[in-house]
């Protein structure tokens, strides 16, 4: 059995979606949601482990960057500290095998006051110490800037509006909080989730940490492509000052080690916008 931590959230629905259709058993938690779980409440999680042979857990639950920003407390209780409660439980509970989503921009918590970057950070130090420790195998994969349609809970609405508004037959402008001349490495929300899912059920995982590959794109560029491919669209690059930008990923190790290959942005693009045309 497999425990899917954020279910509802962008990335976690698509991991239920893929493991549903590969026809493995699983359970999602979330705190919003019919049954909802809390990682901080170590009571609730140790009797969702009891209750339920959980052999793997991919773990997404946290609060978004934006959020992070926010509330710095609030985050530090739900990344930080529910995190490592819910690695402690899973390894109490003789979990074999923990997959943490982590993030690209844990490279730039050291020069950048970022909670969110840290956050993950410290848990992937958490998470190897702890397999030291236990007979728990730990890996995190360093999530690059996540796009595809249905994101519901971001401030960055754009990395899903350049698929959901593609086609549609409408002006739309789609504001992008970066500068034209930034590079950022993106990555589908299905092969996120694939990526993920490829990590719980292989036989062996190389190495306990790996960024996502990913597609470097110039945001002019990317403004250029989506404009070609749709003319009610226009993109607008804004540099809001206060953001930075992101790193960039390195996932070569992983396409090295698992063989990756995976549809290019701009065929999945073209794609979105024949299908919300018809």
């Amino acid at each position: 059995m497999i425990l899917v931590t954020g279910s509802f959230g962008f990335v976690g629905r698509n991991v239920c979606a893929r493991l549903s259709r590969e026809s493995l058993s699983f359970v999602g938690i979330d705190r919003r949601g019919p049954a909802p779980c809390d990682i901080i409440d170590r009571d609730a999680v140790r009797h969702l482990f009891s209750a339920q042979r959980i052999d793997t857990v991919i773990h997404l639950a946290a609060l978004l960057p934006s959020a992070c920003r926010r509330d710095p407390a609030e985050a530090t209780r739900v990344n930080i500290l529910g995190s490592a409660n819910l690695l402690d439980v899973a390894a109490e509970s003789g979990v074999k095998r923990f997959i943490f989503g982590s993030s690209i921009s844990v490279c730039s918590a050291q020069t950048d006051p970022d909670l969110y970057g840290a956050g993950k950070r410290y848990i992937e130090c958490y998470g190897l110490n702890l397999a030291r420790a236990h007979p728990l195998e730990f890996a995190a994969l360093r999530i690059a800037t996540v796009i595809g349609p249905g994101a519901r809970h971001t401030a960055s609405t754009w990395r899903s509006e350049i698929f959901e508004k593609l086609g549609a037959g409408e002006s739309y402008c789609i504001r992008i909080p970066l500068p034209a001349d930034a590079i950022v490495s993106l990555v589908h929300v299905e092969d996120v989730a694939r990526m993920l899912v490829l990590l719980a059920t292989c036989p062996r995982i190389p190495d306990p940490v790996y960024d996502t590959p990913a597609e470097e794109w110039r945001i002019r560029d990317l403004k250029s492509l989506v404009e070609s491919i749709d003319a009610n669209l226009i993109i607008t690059p804004e540099d809001p000052g206060s953001l930075q930008v992101p790193p960039l990923a390195d996932g070569a190790p992983f396409a090295r080690d698992f063989a990756w290959q995976a549809p290019p942005l701009r065929d999945r693009l073209a794609a979105a916008a024949e299908e919300t045309s018809l």
